[in-house]
């Protein structure tokens, strides 16, 4: 009898479901209160720009409902419906993972300078895993699908690169600590390649749908 072997997609994500709940754990204990408390000081302290500030104020909007929508038409206007649909079905998983994550731990957001107003609880970041789940799927997307392997290089750099900034966006516009965002990075990447393998064994992704 063959052993069957074991997925590393499945060893991966439980690597990094352990590594969020171990990061929860030290959030709730307050191990990074003052970490986080002296990144907001370095910010408020050399980083305020006004400049800085426009552009990171457009960035951080990449995540927004608003904005995802938008996307998500356009994924059904150029692409088959399948894509359309996985793209959707990511965007729906993944927001409503955060809304259950963050009322079940219910921290506040800081209670420091910030430039733009948000409700509801902190942790984890709805924008750090918005932003990692749904660009990271379009990264897969690219990376699988894209021919010209410049361009591949390019738009997967430019993705990667976006998903950064949103994040140190939410922690420059004072809306969420620095441990918000790992904490949603952590729990998103475990999530997206779940998602991945979810949309692959639903034949939600076709090999020549771009």
């Amino acid at each position: 009898m063959k052993k069957r072997k074991l997925d590393k997609v499945w060893i991966v994500a439980t690597i990094f479901i352990i590594l969020f709940i171990l990061w929860t754990i030290f959030v709730l204990k307050g191990y990074f209160i003052s970490l986080d408390y002296q990144i907001f000081d370095f910010i408020h302290q050399n980083l305020l720009n006004r400049y800085i500030m426009f552009f990171l104020k457009g960035v951080t909007n990449l995540a927004d409902l608003f904005f995802i929508l938008l996307l998500i038409i356009i994924a059904f206007c150029c692409f088959k419906r399948k894509l359309g649909t996985s793209i959707t079905l990511n965007a729906i998983m993944v927001s409503l993972l955060n809304l259950l994550l963050k009322n079940i731990f219910m921290i506040a957001r800081p209670d420091t300078f910030t430039f733009i107003k948000e409700t509801g609880f902190s942790y984890p970041s709805g924008h750090a895993m918005i932003s990692l789940a749904f660009y990271g799927f379009i990264i897969y997307l690219i990376y699988k699908k894209m021919k010209d392997k410049h361009l591949k290089c390019i738009f997967i750099f430019l993705f990667v690169l976006c998903i950064f900034l949103i994040g140190f966006s939410r922690i420059y516009l004072g809306v969420h600590h620095f441990s918000d965002i790992i904490g949603g990075y952590l729990i998103s990447f475990a999530y997206l390649l779940l998602f991945i393998k979810l949309v692959k064994k639903l034949g939600l992704v076709d090999k020549n749908e771009i």
